[in-house]
């Protein structure tokens, strides 16, 4: 009987035949087939911590100061929290700074590796 790999498991399972991983995962309710994701998505639409305070507060934060605090350019800024929502930190203009994208994004990837800054 000839046989085929699953590119997403990488095990063997009979050629025509769905893999049993695939075929268990796809049919929980509210799956579309994929694993949780490593880390949860931060859409500003995520009830109660990006909320139109927050949205207020960035704006506010980005006015007063319309550079990165990290490069000081002025291009794609946002606006970044200095103690995260999930370590206790407020959507308040005292624990906000503005960032550019590359060094909100580069500080993120540095958060999750265990440095801070």
């Amino acid at each position: 009987m000839p046989y085929s790999m699953c590119p997403r498991h990488k095990r063997l399972h009979p050629l025509g035949v769905q893999c049993a991983l695939c075929a268990s995962t796809a049919n929980t309710p509210g799956s579309s087939g994929r694993g949780k994701r490593k880390y949860p998505s931060k859409n500003t639409r995520t009830p109660g911590r990006y909320d139109y305070q927050w949205q207020k507060v960035r704006a506010e934060a980005i006015r007063l100061q319309p550079y990165c605090s990290f490069c000081s350019t002025g291009n794609d800024l946002t606006g970044d929290h200095i103690l995260p929502l999930k370590e206790g930190g407020t959507n308040t203009l005292d624990n906000v700074r503005v960032l550019c994208r590359q060094c909100n994004t580069r500080r993120e990837n540095d958060y999750r590796k265990g440095k801070r800054y």
